[in-house]
């Protein structure tokens, strides 16, 4: 990056300053050099402190940090997400409001226990409050408010905060909601604050509390100095990637390019091919074309609106496929990224099957189906229809096995069956999951429940997870406490960032993929709920996917190819 004019004014600022800019104007670079000038002047026990929302965004940061600071200065740097950095206020000051120590429901248990609640949000809102100020249990949801409430009400611990964090750096800074923002004025008050933020890329307006004025709000409040880096684009400025996703954006027009090396393809209709088989044609020569471009394995993002769609094409692309026109498609290795949670839910029906050769009839069958009870109480929080059913009939199916009478759902007896045949295990914890994993199979609640389990792979024996299996081993034929050790790890991971080694292509709804970048990204369009745009849509809705769209054709570096059916509405005029 070229330390231009309106750069080298960012690095001379003093005071709270707010860039604005879009997808790859180099926002971050030019907070992580700031930072760097600031870490000069920190005393010893003093960080600066980056808040982002995602472990994602936080590992990006991360990465980026390597070509910027050396080993001392990455040390004072603190890259946290929101969630962590206000769990630890939380367990370190809580005691400020309720005199009691703070503990914690992992979000997986909080489904539970909203399932099995019953009633209104309103009224579970109420009994979350009440959970936290008379026992000290706090949800997740309810971290950001009582670290903004304890900062606010506490001047001592505003103090104690800024003289550790001088500086606090927030990215994505349109995305915050209220309490969020309570925080960040809290600790503006002795802390300089830098926001970084691009109002066209606010895709979470849904949720509760993100306000579309939040940049308004610091500007009023902050008096921040103000910069504009949206002219810039050092992620694609060859390609002309930023300026069709602002055609996109605006719905203006923006004629595709003529040259081979057009950075958007439309796709329209090859035949008789579902949607799911011309993905899996895309990526295949996607990945072709950039490997003949970059001279390497490029990496590349399948993005789709809805995780229905992104899972049928993960079913598709994970098997051999022929087109119509005879064209055979080998399978594709990729990562899919959905619903943690719901991945983690399953993964401890399946560690409750570890532990069976050395428990009971009595005690190994109702653990298992009450750990799927869970995983489909799970899918009820997240709002599926038909999963309370699935609740009821399994409850039953407990009942009915405690009683000694007649079971007569069809998933509880492929378990006692596979109970009766007998689970053999080695004490090798990625051979024995997959075992025991393969029980899971053979009526509609199991099959799906398999479905998101196969997200938690164990490719090694040194991977966290299995490294706990292997703590858990009972040296004999099981794993003592198997459910307990993956709850361990799974909670620590949602607030880690640990590092991994993903594939070469990813999965992901266009939600999920803000804050990432890949060589190529396939953008897919299905039918119904999975609409890129609609003409019968309201305004608000066109809008609200027309910014999802921006940022999903802004995670390319090179390309984007677009999979969409023959009556798709233009993306431009």
């Amino acid at each position: 990056m070229d330390i231009d004019g309106p750069r080298q004014a960012i690095l001379d600022s003093a005071g709270h300053v707010l860039i604005e800019g879009g997808p790859g104007c180099g926002k971050t670079t030019i907070a992580l050099l700031k930072a760097r000038q600031a870490l000069e002047s920190l005393e010893d026990e003093q960080q600066v402190l980056f808040l982002s929302f995602s472990r994602a965004a936080v590992r990006q940061i991360t990465d980026r940090m390597g070509g910027l600071l050396n080993r001392a200065s990455r040390s004072k740097l603190q890259v946290r997400t929101f969630h962590s950095f206000f769990m630890d206020i939380v367990r370190s000051h809580s005691r400020l409001l309720t005199g009691k120590p703070a503990s914690f429901i992992a979000p997986d248990h909080e489904h539970q226990l909203r399932a099995d609640f019953g009633g209104s949000k309103e009224d579970w809102l109420k009994e979350c409050q009440r959970m936290a100020t008379v026992e000290g249990r706090y949800v997740f949801d309810l971290l950001a408010e009582t670290a903004a409430t304890l900062l606010e009400s506490s001047s001592a611990l505003r103090a104690l905060y800024s003289s550790i964090y001088p500086l606090v750096i927030v990215d994505e800074f349109q995305d915050t909601n209220t309490d969020q923002w309570r925080a960040v004025k809290a600790l503006a008050a002795e802390s300089t604050v830098i926001c970084l933020a691009d109002p066209d890329q606010r895709i979470f307006g849904h949720i509760p509390g993100v306000d579309e004025e939040r940049i308004a709000h610091a500007v009023a409040h902050l008096a921040p100095a103000t910069f504009d880096l949206s002219q810039d684009n050092y992620r694609s400025p060859e390609g002309g990637l930023l300026s069709y996703a602002n055609a996109v954006l605006r719905n203006t027009v923006h004629p595709l390019p003529d040259s081979v090396r057009n950075v958007i393809y439309a796709t329209r209709t090859w035949g008789a091919d579902s949607v799911e088989v011309r993905t899996h044609f895309a990526i295949v020569a996607l990945r072709q074309y950039l490997e003949a471009e970059l001279k390497r394995v490029p990496t590349l993002a399948v993005l789709a609106t809805t995780n229905a769609l992104v899972g049928r094409v993960s079913e598709t692309i994970s098997t051999q496929s022929v087109t119509v026109q005879g064209t055979i498609l080998p399978p594709v290795e990729h990562d899919l990224h959905w619903d943690p949670e719901l991945a983690a839910a399953a993964g401890f029906v399946v560690a409750s099957l570890l532990e069976w050769p050395s428990l009971a009839r009595e005690e190994a069958l109702p653990k298992t189906l009450r750990a799927m009870a869970n995983f489909y109480r799970r899918k009820l929080a997240g709002g599926t229809t038909g999963a309370r059913d699935k609740i009821r009939v399994i409850e039953n199916a407990i009942t009915a096995f405690n009683a000694d009478t007649k079971i007569k759902s069809k998933s509880p007896k492929i378990l006692i069956s596979a109970w009766e045949e007998g689970l053999t295990l080695t004490g090798q914890p990625v051979a024995d999951w997959q075992i025991a994993r393969g029980v899971v199979r053979g009526s509609a609640e199991l099959d799906e429940l398999f479905k998101q389990v196969r997200l938690l792979r164990l490719f090694q024996a040194t991977d966290a997870l299995a490294l706990a299996l292997t703590e858990a081993w009972n040296g004999i034929n099981a794993y003592t406490d198997a459910a307990a050790a993956v709850r361990r790890v799974l909670a620590s991971d949602s607030l880690s960032v640990a590092e991994q080694q993903t594939k070469a292509v990813s999965l992901m709804s266009m939600h999920r993929s803000k804050g990432k970048e890949f060589d190529g990204v396939v953008i897919v369009e299905g039918a119904f709920n999975s609409r890129l745009l609609d003409n019968d849509w309201d305004e608000e809705r066109v809008r609200g996917n027309r910014r999802l769209l921006r940022v999903a054709i802004t995670r390319a570096r090179h390309m984007a190819v677009f999979v969409r059916p023959d009556d798709a509405v233009p993306l431009t005029p």
